[in-house]
């Protein structure tokens, strides 16, 4: 009777210290002073993912591919956040041609690049990316009506076959150029959030079994599997949300800042699986239009590239002050938008 009691006290004894880790995570999440007592830089490590490459090749415009443009802006942009931030590891998806370690299925590759981004243990993970139109490249030819004439046509079958004089349409072709334009940032679906509170335990447990937040504060994993695991996993989930969803705003404000159309910054229904797979706050930055030949040209260009990793930077430093509690923080909504094309 008595080892029945002292197990069932021990039982209650570890409830009891596992509510209150909870209750201190709740409490600590919440707390208005954490980010100002924090003593270690919030981020630490960026990872830099270059959308698409290889037999994954992404988009297409009048004179590029989007793996290609993707590759030049991040590898611009990495050099730029070191120059910058020196303090900042700077960690790429991939830094070459082709798909993500030789992977020979989107799938593996997605995978991949999300494994590298939880292995390196980053604090914000950023994909780069174009974006297109389901109409062609540059422009397309379409027609219209312009009158209609008179045709004698037959209609009817065997005996009933007669001829008739029947109005049909004149048509015309004529060249539609394709205006669309614009940078977005896409951040994953809320409420889909298996894949990203797998992706948080999966980079926590890889950690070496621990989990330390931005207050440097570092404490025993709970069982991944336990209600404790599944409800810190859920705590960081929204943390990451809100913080990918106050990037993604910062880059959009800067790129407007610097005349660009923006589009806003957008949760998608159908999930972006490397954005949800990596256990971090994580943006997928639609830098502009490939299909318009203008901002293709732009995209291509020196001068675009860099003024478009300059903005990125420029949100990164707002951001990164935002977290250390030396700016004030500035509240972000994303849109819904169901009709992007999963990456």
């Amino acid at each position: 009777m008595k080892i029945t009691n002292l197990q069932t006290k021990d039982r209650m004894t570890k409830k009891m210290a596992a509510l209150l880790i909870v209750i201190g995570m709740l409490y600590s999440f919440n707390s208005p002073t954490k980010i100002l007592q924090s003593s270690k830089p919030t981020i630490r490590t960026v990872v830099i993912d270059a959308g698409h490459g290889g037999m994954f090749h992404g988009t297409r415009g009048l004179i590029s591919k989007e793996e290609d443009v993707t590759l030049d802006i991040a590898l611009k942009l990495g050099e730029a956040i070191k120059n910058e931030f020196p303090d900042i590891k700077v960690v790429y998806t991939r830094t070459v041609a082709g798909s993500v370690n030789n992977a020979t299925t989107l799938k593996e590759d997605l995978h991949t690049r999300a494994q590298i981004a939880n292995q390196a243990k980053g604090d914000l993970f950023i994909s780069i990316h174009c974006d297109a139109t389901p109409q062609p490249a540059g422009g397309y030819y379409a027609k219209r009506v312009i009158g209609h004439k008179k045709k004698m046509e037959y209609v009817g079958r065997g005996k009933k076959r007669r001829k008739k004089m029947v109005t049909v349409p004149i048509y015309e072709s004529y060249w539609v150029k394709n205006m669309r334009i614009g940078a977005s940032v896409l951040i994953w679906k809320a409420g889909k959030i298996d894949d990203k509170i797998n992706a948080i335990n999966q980079s926590s447990e890889e950690a070496g079994g621990e989990f330390e937040d931005s207050t440097g504060t570092t404490g025993q994993e709970f069982d991944l599997g336990s209600p404790e695991a599944k409800i810190r996993a859920q705590l960081y989930e929204q943390k990451y949300f809100k913080k990918s969803a106050l990037f993604g705003q910062l880059i959009i404000d800067e790129f407007a800042k610097a005349g660009r159309t923006t589009l806003g910054v957008y949760q998608r229904d159908k999930g972006i699986q490397v954005l949800q797979a990596t256990g971090m706050p994580s943006v997928l930055v639609e830098t502009g239009y490939l299909t318009n030949k203008e901002e293709e040209e732009y995209l291509n260009s020196d001068k675009g590239q860099n003024e478009v990793v300059s903005n990125i930077v420029d949100a990164l430093k707002l951001y990164k002050q935002q977290q250390e509690g030396t700016r004030p923080a500035a509240a972000a909504t994303p849109s819904v938008d169901t009709t992007k094309q999963q990456q």
